[in-house]
């Protein structure tokens, strides 16, 4: 059974020590790195399936994005003396099935189509987001230099914003 905190504490009662901070840390960074992987093969699949030419020009954007972010991650394992573990990233997988299904096995035209695709993109750049923050205010709290996660996250809310703005432009 696992231990969990007496109801009667906040958040404020609970001391966690730098390793556990450390490994939660690393866990998180492991599930955003292995989605971007994952990522990468959906980005090909999409960018196929979209007919707007700013949208798979964004796609392809966001693919680039991509890459630079696992390599501003590989250096931040590279600087915390750790190695990428493979872990799942079943959440991501989820959200990219859906997407999959939606947009392909439902019959429909290319505008619906690249308004789903808009919509599953900003779902997914929306999860980046949060987990760049999470791993920034993590790297803070162990006395990591948070700094070297204002990179990716930057992209990441970059391409929130130029989702949302295609999508709006396209639906107006």
């Amino acid at each position: 059974m696992a231990n969990t905190p007496d109801s009667s504490m906040s958040p404020t009662d609970v001391k966690l020590g730098d390793n556990h901070l450390k490994s939660i840390f690393l866990e998180h960074l492991n599930s955003i790195y292995f989605g971007k992987h994952h990522l990468l093969a959906f980005f090909d699949e999409i960018e196929t399936i979209a007919s707007l030419q700013q949208l798979k020009l964004a796609i392809d954007e966001l693919r680039t994005d991509t890459h630079k972010q696992i390599d501003y991650m590989d250096d931040i394992y590279h600087s915390i003396d750790a190695e990428p573990s493979k872990i799942s990233v079943l959440g991501i997988k989820g959200v990219t099935l859906e997407a999959y299904l939606s947009v392909i096995k439902s019959g429909k035209t290319p505008l619906e189509r690249d308004v789903f695709i808009l919509f599953y993109l900003q779902i997914i750049e929306g999860i980046e987001v949060t987990y760049f923050k999470v791993l920034k205010n993590l790297a803070k709290e162990i006395g990591y230099n948070c700094t070297f996660l204002d990179q990716p996250f930057d992209l990441a809310v970059e391409n929130k914003f130029l989702f949302e703005a295609i999508h709006k432009e396209y639906i107006s």
